[in-house]
């Protein structure tokens, strides 16, 4: 959907695009899930890709070191917390210090490809503590969200989350989670694609037409 506002209303009420971004997201104020035929239709555009990805050595064997070096509650409810807190800055060291990561480059190398599609790349362990990101993630521990716990309760092997309004892009996103499997196809991890749904199926339906 779209809003097209004539150049009289902007002169009449220039105030009015900034007062209807930010009051947008009431419009759906609760979380609401994709369509089949929608969810198809973004798994055509990145599953393939997303299964190449998850096939990298190098990701696999950065999710085995994570997971050998587990964390207590507390520390991993500690590092959340001052990750959260420095989030909020611009020197947000910790992060800084994982988007350097050279599995990160390759994230935001590959993510760079689908052209807005996707928004983010989180690469978590089996206790949801982010190893690798393709941008500054607003916390450290994903152990808590739905992207994360569904994906290891479930057979298929993705999950798409609830979409929901990011009021920071004004767009529709939606997260897609995949499990990181080892060579005896254990479940190790969590690989999590942030999806912009409007350019995602904009940009799908012009290629089916």
């Amino acid at each position: 959907m779209g809003l097209f506002a004539s150049h009289s209303l902007i002169k009449r009420l220039p105030e009015f695009m900034q007062q209807f971004d930010e009051n947008i997201n009431t419009c759906a104020q609760a979380p609401f899930s994709l369509s089949k035929s929608e969810e198809t239709q973004i798994l055509d555009r990145l599953y393939s890709s997303a299964k190449t990805l998850l096939n990298l050595p190098s990701l696999v064997e950065e999710v085995q070191i994570s997971n050998e070096s587990p964390l207590s509650e507390p520390e991993i409810m500690k590092r959340d917390q001052l990750w959260i807190k420095e989030s909020k800055h611009v020197g947000h060291a910790d992060g800084l210090t994982m988007l350097d990561l050279p599995l990160s480059k390759v994230f935001k190398k590959w993510q760079s490809q689908f052209k807005g599609v996707v928004t983010e790349l989180i690469l978590t362990d089996s206790q949801g503590k982010n190893i690798a990101i393709s941008k500054l993630t607003s916390d450290y521990w994903q152990g808590d969200e739905n992207k994360f716990t569904k994906i290891f309760k479930q057979s298929k092997d993705y999950n798409f989350d609830s979409v929901t309004y990011d009021a920071s892009t004004h767009h529709f996103q939606v997260q897609l989670s995949f499990p990181v499997l080892d060579d005896n196809n254990s479940h190790i991890g969590v690989l999590i694609l942030g999806v912009d749904v409007e350019i995602a199926l904009h940009s799908s339906n012009e290629k089916s037409n």
